[in-house]
């Protein structure tokens, strides 16, 4: 099988490195021509600060390069917030039959899940996108530890065929077919991860984090059920498996957010000085906005919002959260 991986993020080059190891044949685009001339010319292949051997499976290309043949596959490893600007770029040498994943998490401005924003600025059904997500920190992958993902097409037959391409002696590949299901868990983890790195930086407990974690499981699967996802879905790698890794690694950009939250530093000075895209931020503003609307319970999402966007002091917005009405556990 032959991948074209739209996005050289650190992301898009550890699944090009992934899916080369697997035995497919890689076409890694390059939205900068500058740094794909660099590319070309290195005897390495650089991910992140990562040197490794260049992979004779594994082609640099940019957007004029690039050609799509019948049994092409388009993977889109960007930011949430650059998948359409770049989608642009491709659009005209798309066709009809193509099959899509997202192995982006996010939502689109607008509320629309990413796959459903890929399908409408693609004009493809959304029966051939499907979606890639779960515990998937690029920095241990990178070095060779094992992971496990979950790959959701709307078709399981699809899903099925292609985790089998995709699979790896590291790398092992389940298949799904709750694609809203899958999307949501890997957007809405993001978001719970911000309050568990506040919390690691209050030194408020392992018990305050088990507890903090399990109520932003139920938010989360509360606000999938209500737009047609599969409660059972959140059990699995997209929900909970995504979710303990991401509220627990210092490695996760998310996680990183709410601890230096908690120490003072406001967003907008966290995102001048690292300059990093941070994904629950984003869905934080989008998830609060539909919660009010849609009348969700949310109370872990806009406990956020209001530390995010109006500054609110991270602690005391921690002892408002624990001093709501009580309610049973299923709630």
């Amino acid at each position: 099988m032959r991948v074209k991986i739209l996005g050289n993020t650190i992301w898009g080059s550890t699944l090009g490195l992934l899916l080369s190891n697997a035995g497919n044949e890689v076409d890694l685009i390059f939205r900068n021509n500058d740094k794909l001339t660099e590319a070309k010319k290195s005897s390495t292949f650089l991910i992140g600060n990562k040197k490794l051997d260049k992979s004779d499976k594994i082609k640099f290309v940019n957007f004029e390069e690039l050609h799509f043949e019948n049994d092409d596959l388009l993977l889109i490893a960007l930011p949430s917030s650059k998948i359409k600007e770049n989608l642009k770029n491709i659009q005209d040498k798309l066709h009809d039959q193509i099959t899509i994943i997202s192995a982006s998490k996010g939502l689109s401005e607008d509320g629309k899940t990413l796959t459903r924003m890929i399908s409408s600025e693609t004009n493809i059904n959304h029966s051939q996108i499907g979606v890639m997500t779960g515990p998937n920190l690029a920095t241990e992958i990178i070095e060779g530890k094992p992971a496990t993902t979950l790959l959701s097409f709307s078709n399981l037959d699809k899903a099925n065929s292609i985790r089998d391409d995709f699979s790896s002696d590291n790398f092992r590949v389940y298949s799904g077919d709750d694609v809203i299901g899958a999307e949501i868990g890997g957007a809405l983890k993001n978001i719970i991860a911000i309050g568990s790195g506040i919390i690691d930086k209050l030194k408020l407990g392992d018990n305050a984090k088990s507890a903090f974690i399990t109520r932003g499981l139920r938010e989360i699967t509360r606000f999938g059920i209500y737009h047609g996802a599969k409660e059972y879905t959140f059990y699995g790698l997209s929900g909970i498996g995504d979710l303990f890794t991401t509220c627990s690694s210092d490695l996760s950009r998310n996680w990183q957010l709410g601890y230096n939250l908690a120490s003072g530093i406001t967003y907008q000075e966290f995102k001048v000085k690292t300059k990093l895209t941070i994904e629950g931020a984003n869905a934080t503003k989008i998830v609060n906005m539909i919660s009010k609307k849609e009348g969700i319970d949310m109370p872990i999402t806009n406990m956020t919002f209001k530390v995010l966007e109006e500054n609110y002091n991270p602690e005391i917005a921690i002892k408002e959260f624990m001093s709501r009405d009580l309610s049973q556990e299923r709630n």
